[in-house]
Order: structure tokens, then C-alpha cells, then sequence
């Protein structure tokens, strides 16, 4: 029998509100759906966080 150990790593999603450019960051304290985070650097939109979720390795 063996013992799989499942590691669970927490992603933000941020998109921008104009161009709807996305990257995928690794979440941070104090990040909570709809925090603005910065201005997009494509069209000088706003940047904000639409999804946290967390995604999983066994090993």
C-alpha cells in the first residue's frame, strides 16, 4: 500500500478589466477577489484578481 502525499498550491487570476489580458500568479497574503492590482502593461487598463483556486501534485 502506498501513501500518496496530495500538495495543494494556491494560484490568484488576474485580468485586466479592458483588454481581458490574464496570467496566473502564485497567491499572496492579502490577495481577495476584485483587489486591483496594477495598470496593464498592453492597454493601460485595470489589473485586478477574477479567480483564486488552488491546484494539486500527489507525490
Amino acid at each position: 500500500m502506498s501513501n500518496k502525499i496530495e500538495i495543494i498550491t494556491a494560484y490568484t487570476l488576474q485580468q485586466c478589466n479592458s483588454c481581458k489580458e490574464q496570467s496566473k500568479q502564485k497567491f499572496s497574503d492579502g490577495d481577495y477577489i476584485f483587489k486591483e492590482i496594477s495598470k496593464c502593461s498592453s492597454c493601460d487598463g485595470q489589473v485586478m484578481v477574477t479567480k483564486i483556486f488552488g491546484e494539486s501534485l500527489t507525490q
